[in-house]
């Protein structure tokens, strides 16, 4: 007995579909109906082909996850031990200026500013420069 609702259901959807499309049809301009028939004969034509291609891609896939997974021996690769550096690669703040006996007292720096004609040395001296 359902099925019969269901079959009565689908016809009067169908029916009420295509009058509404003629009531709608009858008022658009010739060229919309032209270009909106075109487009439903396009979707026509490449339904059946996007099927055929999902179908065809599916058993593809089904086929490659049916095939035995091959066992292969594991790839171990082992590097010979090397040696280690004697003397550090990059320099540290302990080989980048090693303390010298005469290094220990430095001297004051110059500074020269540009623009200026005066010269700071290191021990709070300020002279004019003589040419």
């Amino acid at each position: 007995m359902m099925k019969n609702w269901g079959m009565v259901a689908a016809i009067a959807l169908i029916v009420f579909a295509g009058a509404f499309a003629a009531i709608i049809g009858s008022r658009l301009p010739e060229q919309t109906v032209i270009m909106l028939t075109g487009a439903a004969c396009g979707t026509g034509l490449t339904t059946p082909f996007a099927i055929l291609a999902g179908m065809a891609l599916g058993a593809q896939r089904a086929a490659r996850e049916r095939q035995p997974a091959q066992s292969q021996p594991p790839v171990v690769v082992m590097t010979p031990q090397q040696p280690a550096p004697a003397a550090p690669l990059l320099p540290t703040w302990g080989n980048l200026y090693p303390a010298a006996p005469g290094r220990l007292v430095s001297e004051p720096r110059q500074y020269t500013i540009l623009g200026e004609e005066t010269v700071i040395d290191g021990a709070h001296h300020v002279w004019q420069q003589s040419d």
